[in-house]
């Protein structure tokens, strides 16, 4: 399935650079900004410092990474919404801040709708839900149980309210039916030291950043959102086989430009990071840390799909957050 879809992408990203306007050929004539709303350990910066590396050496300039978490990931959304719209300032867009954010803060500094074009697909990524090694239970089961048995007893961790590992543990409490209170933290990061140190009952994380923790035996996986097991986590069961069935839950990584940026940039732009996706460089370490490679997407299945999901998504979350508390 892999090879189809990869070579699918190989041959629309040759396609789309052959078609791009000659303007677009002049760009870039200087260093690219790429701003995550993700501090620098997070899944959002992981995934674009990969690709990163290699769009630097299609596009010839350098393109400097910038972690910016504050205020739930709004500080990046609005620069960038506010950035000459020139292709110097881009934005690794995610669910946490182009989807949820929405949902969750009634008064936004912009209105993302408007303000910000999809240029690029990168890829999707499930969370794993992950216990500190020394808890009782081995299995989601026995830690429902666990929840269940001393209600209100137990915290569980997140990034920034409303950010997709936030989202993810109210919508599994309120599944699977525990009281547990929630603690968020200024990074994903700060919740998986205190997962660590056992100060922490769980969290979602994000594959992408919990592979790592996992396969240095930090912490114990019990669960994955995906709709079937990960070839990077096989043992690792889904919630929905778990007796879930439905539940599924993603993040997902795109690059985002100002609204008014020119077609032959976004075009270009869009063809480049395809091209890039391809590469084994890329797409082995990203699969090695669990997230999953998508067909690419033009810029305007790219807005469609940022459409699509503020649809689905925010009622839900809305929901979700009433019956949290």
């Amino acid at each position: 399935m892999w090879k189809n879809i990869l070579s699918v992408g190989v041959l629309v990203g040759a396609t789309a650079l052959a078609s791009v306007p000659a303007q677009a050929q002049d760009w870039p004539t200087q260093p690219i900004r790429l701003i995550t709303a993700s501090a620098a350990s997070g899944n959002a910066y992981v995934s674009a410092q990969i690709v990163a590396a290699e769009l630097e050496k299609r596009l010839g300039q350098r393109i400097v990474l910038e972690a910016m978490p504050q205020s739930s990931g709004m500080v990046a959304t609005e620069l960038v919404s506010n950035a000459e719209p020139d292709g110097y300032t881009l934005l690794v867009g995610t669910s946490s801040q182009l989807v949820f954010n929405i949902a969750l803060f009634p008064d936004m500094p912009v209105d993302l709708s408007e303000t910000l074009r999809g240029v690029a697909m990168i890829n999707t990524v499930p969370l794993v839900l992950v216990v500190n090694p020394e808890n009782q239970a081995e299995t989601m089961a026995e830690y429902v149980d666990l929840l269940k048995a001393d209600p209100g007893a137990y915290q569980y961790g997140s990034g920034p309210v409303g950010t997709t590992t936030h989202v993810t543990g109210l919508r599994w409490a309120n599944e699977v039916g525990v009281e547990v209170e929630h603690v968020p933290y200024q990074a994903g990061s700060e919740a998986r030291r205190d997962i660590v140190a056992g100060r922490l009952s769980h969290m979602f994380d994000v594959a992408v950043t919990a592979i790592p923790q996992i396969e240095a035996g930090a912490v114990r996986p019990l669960a994955i959102t995906s709709p079937e097991r990960s070839a990077a986590l096989p043992e690792v069961p889904t919630v929905a086989e778990l007796g879930y069935p439905g539940f599924e839950a993603a993040t997902w990584n795109t690059v985002a430009a100002p609204s008014g940026t020119p077609d032959a940039i976004v075009e270009r732009l869009n063809a480049e990071v395809a091209a890039v996706m391809e590469t084994p460089a890329v797409r082995d370490q990203l699969l090695a840390l669990g997230a999953n490679l998508v067909a690419p997407k033009t810029p305007a299945e790219i807005d469609a799909f940022y459409a699509e999901q503020r649809e689905t998504w925010i009622p839900l979350v809305r929901e979700a957050i009433g019956a949290g508390g």
